[in-house]
């Protein structure tokens, strides 16, 4: 191999190895905004989850059965009850 072809094999290497870190990078933005969206989304589920439990006790204080509040809102009546409670069971 003569040196011009030695030049050409480290360019060729360097181009690859450029592509390569431009792709983790890109791979890091998107990481990123998941991240970020991944915070948005568990505050919302928290901030409806806490407005559901207001919504079963409202509910349960008007009368509607529990095994009917239970199917609607897609928890065990168990569960239903520790939501109740105050003491709300991983779902």
């Amino acid at each position: 191999m003569d040196k011009d072809e030695h030049i050409a094999q480290l360019r060729a290497r360097r181009q690859r190895i450029e592509a390569i870190e431009t792709a983790l990078e890109s791979i890091r933005d998107v990481e990123s905004s998941l991240q970020e969206m991944r915070e948005i989304l568990l505050q919302q589920r928290k901030v409806e989850r806490t407005e559901r439990l207001a919504d079963i006790r409202e509910a349960d204080k008007a009368g509607v059965p529990k095994t009917k509040i239970s199917k609607e809102v897609g928890l065990s009546r168990a569960n239903l009850y520790n939501h109740l409670k105050g003491a709300p069971a991983d779902e």
